[in-house]
This record gives C-alpha cells, structure tokens and sequence, in this order.
C-alpha cells in the first residue's frame, strides 16, 4: 500500500477503538501496522494521541504525565532482547497489565476522589461524573497522593449485562474490552456502573519503588491494589512471566499482557524517559492463540458508504465461544492473501473482538466477487481495494446517515439507533415508494408513524419524537456542518468555517465572489485540496438548503483567541520531541497561536530538534524565510 493508505488504515484503526468502540484489528496486527510505518517513513506522522478527551465532561490537566509503555512482544522481538532489558532493571516484579480504562483517583481533603481518565496524551483527561458507588464517598484515598488504575468488567459481569440490556430491548455491548469506557464516559449514572471494577497500580508522579506504591495503595486507600511477584532470575525471566501470564488469563480477569518494573531505588530518576515512555519499565505482550477453520461464504455488510466482506467459517471454539464468522476488511485483503471458498484458514482471536483471518492454510477452489451493493443491488465503486456504494437511494446508506446524524457527536438524538433508523426507511418506502428519499426523511416522522414502527409502543414514540424535535433547535454550526452528511467534512472542518467566516450565507458569498474559490479556500489553515473542492462543488450548497429546512443553526460566537505576541502564528512541528505532540500544540493554541501541517511563507516558526537539520521541511524553511527553534526554544517562549 502507498504511504497515504498505509495512514489511512492507522488512523481508521485508531479510530475503530477509540471512538466507534468498535476495534477490527488485533493488538499485535495493530502494532505491527505501526512497526511497519515506522520503519518505512519514520515516527513524525504517528506523533499524534487518538482518543482524545470529549467535549461532554470537564477537562483536567494531569500535574504528571500519566504514560505509557514500551511493548516487548512474543514473536516479535527476541527473548535475548527481553533478558537485557530485564537485567537491566534489576530487581524487578512484575504484575498483570489490565485491560479497561485507566483512571487516576485525584484525592480531595477529606478523602474523597476526582477520578480523571488518562486523556489526551497521559496530560489532559476527562474527570467522570460517576464512578464506583464504594469508591464514591469521603476517606477512599487517605494516602494524598493520586493513585492510577485500571476500570474493567469481568466475563460475569459483562454477561449478565448483556443479557439485561437484551431483555430491555436494546443493544448489547459489542466487547468487554472497551465496556469500562462505554459505561463510565456518560453524563448520567449507567445502572451497570457497579459491575465494574477498580484495580489499582501507581502513584504517578512519585519515584518510589513498585512495593512502596503497593504498600501506600493497600494501607491508606480503599482500592484493591494490584497482585505482583517478584522474579528471582534475570536469565530466566521469560518462563517466569509465561506462567504468571498463563495463570492470570485462567481467572475471571481481562489482561492484555504483563508489566515488567525495576525496584530500583529512585529508578525513574536513574533510566529517565523516551519521548513516550518512562524506561524503568516495559510491558510483555503475547501473541494471540491460532486456530484452523475453513471459508465456507463470504458475506458483505454495508456501512454509510463501504460494503465490507465477512467470511463464514465452519464452526470453532475460541475462549469458549462457538465462533463461526471472521473479519476479511476488504477485497483487497482478500485478494492479498489469496482467499477463496473452501479454503483452509489460520485464524486468532484477541480480547473478546471478532476472530481475524491471518493466513490462508490449504487453497479454496470458490471464487470470492463482489460487483453489486448488498443492500441495493447497485454497482459498487473500487476505491483502493475497498468498495463503495454510490446510489444515494440504497435503503442502507440511508439509515446509516440517519443513525449517523442522530449519533452524540453530531446532532445527538438518543434513541436513535441504526435499527430504528431502518425502520424508518423501510416506513417511509412503503408510504411513498417513487419519492426519491433523503436522510432527512426522519424529520417528517410524527409520534404516530413512530408508534406504527416494530418494537414502538406510545411512551417510546413521543420520547423519541421529542428528542428529534429538540436536536433540530439551535444546533451549532459545526455540528450542523457534519450533519450534511458528505464524505470528508466534519466538525473539524465545521468550526474552521464557522471561525473564518462566521456563518453559511457568508461562506456562500466569498466562494461566489472569489476569482479562484478552491485556492481562496486552501489558504485558510486546515483545508486542503480535497476539502475546497467539496465546499465549492454544488452539491455541498445544495445539501445545506435541504438541511436548513429542518434544522435552525444557532448564531455562531467566536471564542476570542487569547492576545500577545503569538496571537495568530502558524507553527508546523517536525519530527521527534521529547514530550508528545499535543503538549507543544496545547501550548501553541493557548498563546493564541495555529499549528500548521506544512511548511509554506505563511508558517512563522519551525519546531525541530535539530535547528540545523538539512530535512526537506528545515530546508524549505530557511527558504521561505521561517524561523526555526527547539521544541526547548518553543517551550520557553510560550511558557
């Protein structure tokens, strides 16, 4: 794949995890796509943290970073590489490495907790609404120090869950791996928030040994404080940590691995940090158990726009799960690995997520095709291996924009799931059969056509209709840019507009009037090509009309960019830095300052390590006339 798609495919695997809940790949198949990266073009376009802190809970800046680990990983690296490290840190203990959401209990006067998630590159974090009830009142955490630890559901606990929310009618969590997040990340109290669980490991900020932090957790907390061992041979380190690994995945707990930490005195202080992770301490990651099944059909589902193939395999127990379906991606895939009905396939399956095809064992003699929509019938388009449907009539792109629109991040409509929003298509067809519909059919529905939909009985049919109606009010004018529905513009590119020009007439104006609208459009920060030349095609005007119809946007205010001497400059940050990415950009946007992602004759400042760097950035820099200063210059400035 080209450099472009080989992004592409990290940041949709980012994204799959972080904010779909929803992850297709396995850990090691994700760090392998990174490793690959790296090793082809290098760390800058990765120095990024996805899963940043939403917008719904308040902000809060951790006074010490809470990181996290490099990875040794079975397969991967070698076993004499993990005996150095080990012996490097010697004594060391090691304790599992949780797999939930990281959470740090901040402690008030009287004992009682914030609890703040690990957020925006370990610095800025969201603090929770809810949290455990026992963990809730005054004297949980009498230590005075934060203390960081892991929220995670059992395999009981999440079943049970599951089978509630199935009796309730609606959708069962996907996987226990992001369970913790989707019950704590919520405005109002989950009634699952007690089947969680709180595990605790460290005191962030504090250079003491792993012990201590043990002793300090389980004496003056109400926490559970993490099991861990002390090994007693640096040459044969790796069995040891097999069998503690082995022993913990036998209990009812979700581990992703094995965290290995000195018990130096002082060790932090001794090894310091990488740009992303202390030294004192590395994870062990194990490689997912393989199994063997055959393709026996491929199925295709379809998206808001991508039909995306799944194989039916012959039945095989996993984890104790009949397991009879796995993930293909794309026809691409397919075709790379040489894929055909009858085949015999290698398969695994990591952390609770839908099994993955590896490596194709015995050849198949069916062959695999896909030329129509699986839901319209439509030709698809090949895009880069993957298909898209194009037919903005195809029953399921309708509902997914309709799920889409109704969805937090955009218009916010609860209750709208995707199979409501099927209802409502397949409703809406039968009423009016030859009408060319819209997204914005679910607009038009009243409480009595809702009631009229399976599973709707009055009470759920005017709940519903109350929450379309109120989200239609005074929506903001970058939400209401994502809810237009068309590829590529978001929020992003929804508060960029609404920060230049203010209002969609105004937009209108300037794109009319320009001599060339799509460069007029490149010059503001954050647009490229792609994206001025949908804002000027006459579909994007279109699909605000028809919007405008149904939603009012409210006036848009201008947050006010801070004033001083770096109000308005465009810095464009370059290669590795001693902290992450978005501790430099977070310092950038409070002085008032932009980041930019290229060097051009607007960009005021260069941020590199090396000021004397020869890299095509730094010598187009000196060109045009930009400064360029140490990320330590940088911090200075700003501070």
């Amino acid at each position: 794949m080209t450099r472009e798609e080989h992004l592409a495919a990290i940041k949709k695997a980012d994204r799959e995890y972080y904010e779909l809940d929803n992850p297709v790949l396995a850990d090691e198949e994700y760090d392998a796509l990174r490793r690959s990266y790296i090793d082809k073009y290098g760390v800058e376009d990765l120095n990024y943290v996805p899963g940043s802190a939403a917008g719904d809970f308040d902000k809060f800046s951790h006074p010490h970073p809470v990181t996290s680990l490099s990875k040794w990983t079975k397969g991967v690296d070698s076993e004499a590489d993990l005996v150095k490290k080990v012996a490097e840190l010697w004594p060391v203990v090691i304790q599992p490495k949780y797999d939930g959401l990281t959470v740090v209990a901040y402690p008030n006067a009287d004992g009682s907790c914030r609890f703040v998630t690990r957020g925006l590159g370990g610095r800025i974090g969201e603090v929770l609404p809810n949290f455990i009830s026992r963990y809730e009142g005054a004297g949980v955490n009498n230590s005075g120090y934060a203390v960081r630890g892991e929220v995670y559901i059992t395999q009981e606990h999440f079943a049970k869950m599951n089978e509630e929310l199935t009796a309730q009618g609606e959708e069962p969590m996907k996987n226990m791996r992001n369970a913790a997040a989707g019950i704590l990340r919520r405005k109002e109290r989950s009634p699952f928030v007690d089947y969680l669980s709180y595990v605790c490991y460290e005191i962030p900020g504090e250079d003491i040994t792993p012990l201590a932090a043990r002793r300090i957790i389980a004496e003056q907390t109400a926490f559970t404080a993490t099991d861990m061992q002390e090994l007693t041979d640096a040459d044969n380190s790796l069995p040891a940590i097999e069998n503690y690994y082995a022993s913990l995945k036998g209990q009812n707990i979700p581990i992703d691995g094995i965290v290995i930490k000195s018990c130096q005195e002082n060790s932090l202080a001794k090894f310091g940090y990488t740009a992303h992770h202390p030294r004192n301490g590395f994870a062990y990651k194990a490689l997912s158990e393989k199994f063997v099944t055959v393709v026996r059909d491929v199925i295709w589902q379809m998206g808001r726009r991508k039909a995306t193939p799944v194989a039916v395999v012959d039945p095989v127990e996993i984890d104790g799960a009949t397991v009879t379906r796995a993930s293909l991606h794309n026809a691409a895939m397919i075709k790379e690995l040489g894929i055909k009905i009858g085949a015999t396939v290698e398969i695994h399956k990591a952390n609770e997520i839908i099994p993955q095809i590896t490596r194709v064992l015995e050849e198949g003699t069916g062959e695999i095709s896909l030329a129509v929509c699986p839901s319209c019938g439509q030709p698809l388009e090949e895009v880069n291996g993957q298909q898209f449907c194009v037919n903005p009539a195809c029953d399921e792109r309708l509902a997914q924009d309709i799920a889409f629109v109704g969805s937090k991040d955009v218009l916010n409509i609860d209750g709208l799931s995707i199979e409501t929003a099927r209802k409502m298509v397949a409703y809406a067809k039968t009423q009016t059969p030859a009408a060319e519909l819209s997204y914005t059919l679910l607009f038009n529905f009243t409480v009595e056509m809702l009631e009229s939909l399976e599973g709707f009985a009055r009470k759920s049919a005017e709940k519903l209709y109350g929450n379309i109606q109120a989200a239609r009010q005074n929506v903001e004018l970058p939400r209401f840019i994502k809810a237009l529905c068309l590829p590529g513009i978001g929020s992003d590119v929804g508060k960029i507009l609404a920060d230049n020009f203010g209002d969609l007439s105004n937009l209108a104006d300037k794109i009319a009037t320009a001599e060339n609208p799509q460069e007029m459009l490149q010059e503001i920060n954050g647009i490229g090509p792609k994206t001025a030349e949908t804002l000027t095609a006459e579909n994007f005007m279109q699909a605000v009309t028809n919007l405008e119809q149904y939603v009012s946007i409210a006036p848009y205010e201008k947050v006010a960019a801070p004033a001083g001497d770096y109000a308005g400059k465009i810095f464009v940050l370059t290669g590795k830095m001693a902290q992450p990415r978005s501790y430099y950009v977070e310092l950038i946007e409070s002085a008032g300052g932009k980041e930019g992602k290229a060097v051009s004759s607007k960009t005021d400042y260069l941020v590199i390590q090396d000021v004397n760097s020869t890299s095509s950035k730094a010598v187009k820099a000196r060109e045009v006339g930009t400064k360029l200063i140490s990320p330590e210059e940088l911090v200075n400035m700003l501070s």
